[in-house]
């Protein structure tokens, strides 16, 4: 409370003239006085700590996290309505981003989002002050240097976080004094390798001070290690090294005040190599400093659970939901999911009945809707990709997809309904498919179902026109017919009395880097005889806790993308060639991160938004009631995205109170 008292007022009427920059770059602090107090001792310093992680962006917060909406992962029924007000999340997947008020504003705050720069500005403060070993009174030594690391990869996270939304920015390594001229005030938008190799910097400097792991997990949980800075320091090289950022030729126009390019225009390969060289740093750090390891449900869940079918699917859900899990690098602790639980949860029969009505009884809204293009990205049960899977395509499942049924039988108990009608499109998919995804028919593990056998407290998704799940009215429903079960603790109880389990939503677990590290190896290879065995192993890591390995049914060795795409698929070499087996990645990438605002961010650094976002949204028709008319393409919305939605624009009004801002092309 004593925070939000600190008032930064300009001292200078010049500074208030020009609207000053402590409303959009906020590098001329204030408030000395204040502040003098604020650092005499640990106390009031450490709530200044808080302070600085306080602005971490809530990346388990549907209105906060831009990764979460804005793409074409999910889709909501409605921008608007009398219940929800989705505007700030959604609207710029609906194409309503813009210069006058933009949504979630980065730069600078507002619209769901907090400045970034104020945060760089307050962790300028902090490392002022405490850096000053004549002040905080009973800070010892260790402690000091520990802060100021913290603070240090602070600044570098924020700075990355808006790198990675506008490109080029202002580098703030220190506030101003307040006796500062007009043009000093005015700060200039930095290249994009001078950004990438301050961040770095700033991590390289400090990160030794940091622990290696959190012992005091009560109290400490979600503050920073050594493998956290790592990890963003490879995400920041791994962005760096990608297509939108390295020899970017579409941003040859795009100039600074010296009239030299922003983007640097020739490619170079040895990022990747930076990249890939900082990404197993991280790698390693995670695994043999913070002793992360990837989740498994039979040996880290609250249950003692043997079935694969169920631990395979919880595998996919609980490295996101179970608190503070063996796999999370990096999450914070105040993170505030439970709105994004609520939103994703469907009623389900028989764990919620009471909600007859249809309304949004027991915070069951199920409007965070993922579409069609997410329910087809995930593999078959071999491990391929449906529209490449041999069995698929002989047998003409790829084709009849969406128009032919079948009956599921036993074998298909613990994913969906026994003796019901499924769209090809549900059968024969991978665990993770099911483990992510809720739709009609299908299984919702947890919840009052906690036994795999008991079949009489199994919860199922109803999801047609007028059944449980389904729609019922004109509002609260899921448009698409397809449920973010992958976002939902199976520990909530949704009855007459609400228990929503909150989490920290990752901002770094071992999975992903992992694929970090495999994506940037490949890249940093000349071609097909080049690449490293570290790269196979990277990827079968990942497979085989999804389930795709040998068993006793699977008599391939599916762990290995080689044996499979060789077994499998009708593009038996792919995961022997560097550009096939840079798509293997990439599509593992978006499978294992699925729904985690990971892939808006990856599809727009790989160059390949202009062809991903610019297709229609599809769902189920869910106004319908039968077999027949339910199980219909419906198109919802035809997205558009493009050439100046790569970089997100600056608010015009900062451009006007500071005339060396350029604005990214196109706005």
């Amino acid at each position: 409370e004593n925070m939000k008292k600190i008032k930064y007022i300009s001292r200078l009427v010049l500074l208030l003239i020009i609207t000053s920059c402590s409303d959009y770059l906020n590098v001329v602090p204030d408030g000395v006085a204040d502040l003098e107090m604020m650092f005499n001792n640990r106390t009031s310093a450490e709530r200044y700590l808080t302070t600085c992680y306080s602005y971490i962006p809530l990346f388990g917060a549907q209105r906060d996290n831009p990764g979460l909406t804005s793409g074409n992962d999910i889709w909501y029924y409605t921008l608007r309505d009398q219940y929800n007000d989705n505007e700030w999340a959604f609207g710029i997947a609906n194409g309503l981003q813009n210069t006058q008020d933009p949504l979630t504003n980065y730069w600078d705050g507002g619209n769901g989002a907090k400045s970034m720069f104020k945060a760089i500005r307050d962790c300028n403060i902090f490392l002022e002050y405490v850096s000053d070993e004549s002040r905080v009174a009973g800070l010892d030594i260790m402690e000091r240097k520990r802060w100021l690391s913290e603070v240090t990869v602070l600044k570098a996270f924020y700075n990355y976080h808006l790198f990675q939304l506008y490109g080029p920015i202002p580098i703030v390594d220190k506030n101003l004094p307040v006796s500062a001229s007009p043009e000093e005030v005015r700060i200039k938008r930095a290249k994009v390798d001078e950004v990438v190799n301050y961040v770095v910097d700033l991590i390289d400097n400090s990160y030794t001070n940091l622990p290696k792991y959190i012992s005091k997990s009560a109290i400490e949980d979600g503050r920073l290690t050594q493998a956290a800075a790592l990890s963003i320091k490879a995400k920041v090289l791994l962005l760096a090294a990608s297509p939108l950022f390295n020899g970017n030729t579409d941003y040859a126009n795009f100039l600074d005040h010296d009239k030299e390019p922003f983007f640097n225009q020739n490619y170079d390969q040895s990022k990747w190599t930076r990249a890939a060289e900082a990404c197993k740093m991280a790698l390693e750090s995670a695994i043999n400093d913070q002793r992360r390891q990837l989740y498994d449900f039979k040996r880290d869940g609250k249950l003692a659970v043997t079935n694969d079918s169920i631990a395979y699917m919880m595998n996919s859900r609980q490295a996101l939901t179970e608190r503070f899990n063996v796999e999370l690098v990096w999450g914070c602790g105040t993170q505030y999911t439970g709105d994004l639980q609520n939103v994703s949860q469907p009623r389900l029969n028989p764990g919620t009945k009471g909600a007859s009505d249809g309304t949004n009884q027991y915070n069951c809204k199920s409007i965070y809707a993922p579409t069609m293009e997410i329910a087809e990205m995930f593999y078959t049960r071999r491990g391929v990709p449906m529209e490449e899977d041999k069995e698929w395509n002989e047998n003409g499942w790829y084709d009849d997809r969406y128009t032919a049924f079948e009956k599921t039988t036993e074998n298909d108990k613990y994913y969906m309904k026994v003796d019901f009608d499924a769209p090809l499109l549900h059968l024969r998919r991978e665990a993770r498919f099911y483990g992510a995804l809720g739709f009609d028919g299908s299984t919702w593990y947890g919840q009052g179902w906690t036994i795999p056998d008991d079949a009489s407290t199994r919860n199922y998704v109803e999801g047609k026109q007028g059944e449980f799940s389904g729609q019922k009215l004109t509002t609260q429903y899921s448009i698409t017919g397809y449920y973010a079960k992958k976002l939902i603790y199976y520990g909530n109880i949704i009855s007459n009395n609400v228990v929503i389990n909150e989490y920290p939503f990752p901002i770094v677990r071992l999975a992903d880097l992992y694929l970090m590290y495999a994506e940037a190896l490949l890249e940093s290879v000349s071609g097909d005889s080049d690449i490293p065995e570290e790269i196979y192993d990277c990827l079968r890591v990942i497979r085989e806790r999804s389930g795709l390995k040998k068993s006793d049914k699977e008599p391939i060795d599916i762990g290995d993308v080689r044996e499979a795409w060789k077994a499998y698929s009708i593009n038996p070499e792919k995961a022997t060639t560097k550009a096939g087996l840079r798509e293997i990645i990439r599509r593992e990438r978006q499978v294992e991160l699925a729904l985690e605002g990971q892939r808006y961010y990856d599809i727009r650094r790989w160059k390949l938004a202009s062809k991903e976002f610019n297709k229609p949204v599809r769902g189920w028709n869910v106004g319908e009631s039968t077999t027949e008319d339910f199980y219909r393409i419906r198109y919802i919305y035809n997205q558009k995205f493009y050439q100046r939605d790569y970089l997100w624009p600056i608010k015009e009004q900062s451009l006007i109170i500071n005339t060396n801002l350029i604005q990214n092309p196109g706005w």
